[in-house]
């Protein structure tokens, strides 16, 4: 009896090795087929899927830059340049003089409201705060409106 034990037990040590043997080719073959498909993903990926990308983002950064050239950066320089006009005639001497003699005319014909000097420190501070608070809420307005439809900035797939 111990010797059937015994090539019993051979017999099933023969087949543990033959099945370990087995189980070793199947995972050099599982690995080279994981290296293959890896190459093969590193090739899709370089070739279809990084162009994509980049031209998606390319594409993506051109309709910024235009929306930004054409029209955020004149509406900014028209408030800027119309802020400016308006400080330059507020310096102007001759709106001064104009505004001192308007003063004088109405109080020399006893009008019911008195006109102050547009000159004056305080007036200046108000009208400036004033207009820079505009200048600010027309660009943010422009800002706001420009990117308000990104829906057009995101790429389509390529069917």
């Amino acid at each position: 009896m111990a010797r059937t034990k015994m090539t019993e037990a051979e017999a099933l040590k023969a087949q543990a090795e033959a099945l370990l043997h087995e189980q070793q080719q199947v995972l050099s073959h599982a690995g080279a087929v994981v290296r293959q498909a890896s190459r093969e993903l590193g090739r899709v990926t370089s070739e279809e899927v990084v162009p994509r990308v980049v031209r998606g983002t390319r594409s993506a950064a051109q309709t910024t830059r235009d929306k930004l050239v054409d029209e955020v950066l004149p509406s900014v320089a028209s408030v800027i340049g119309s802020t400016l006009s308006v400080i330059d005639a507020a310096r102007d001497k001759r709106v001064t003089e104009v505004t001192k003699q308007v003063a004088k005319l109405a109080a020399g014909k006893k009008a019911v409201a008195k006109v102050a000097p547009a000159a004056s420190v305080g007036a200046g501070k108000y009208i400036a705060a004033g207009i820079g608070i505009a200048a600010l809420l027309g660009i943010g307005y422009v800002v706001w409106q420009t990117f308000r439809a990104d829906d057009e900035l995101w790429v389509s797939e390529d069917e």
